[in-house]
């Protein structure tokens, strides 16, 4: 049997395929907002995981800067990972429900 971070992981990564794929560490780091900020993810919230993240493996990023900085069109591409967060977030609250 999963335990409740694995669950959290194999939903994530039903949405966003990051298993076996250069990004599969940000099942960890979104991991984290599904059980922080839920349902109220937001794009700033995935970006500053996201940063993060590619800090510790390439802190020269040009998108490595505070959200409000980016670009509209870099800040929505940070979208489907928000929805991802929030989808997985509802399910295990259906779940507690069951």
């Amino acid at each position: 049997m999963k335990n409740y971070i694995e669950v959290i992981y194999d939903k994530l990564d039903n949405e966003l395929q990051l298993r076996g794929t250069p990004y599969e560490g940000l099942l960890e780091t979104y991991g984290i907002l599904v059980l922080v900020v839920g349902s109220k993810c937001t794009n700033e919230h995935i970006h500053d995981a996201w940063s993060v993240w590619q800090n510790k493996t390439q802190p020269e990023h040009r998108s490595l800067k505070p959200f409000s900085e980016l670009t509209e069109e870099v800040q929505l591409l940070d979208e489907p990972y928000k929805n991802a967060v929030i989808k997985v977030s509802n399910e295990l609250v259906e779940d507690t429900k069951k």
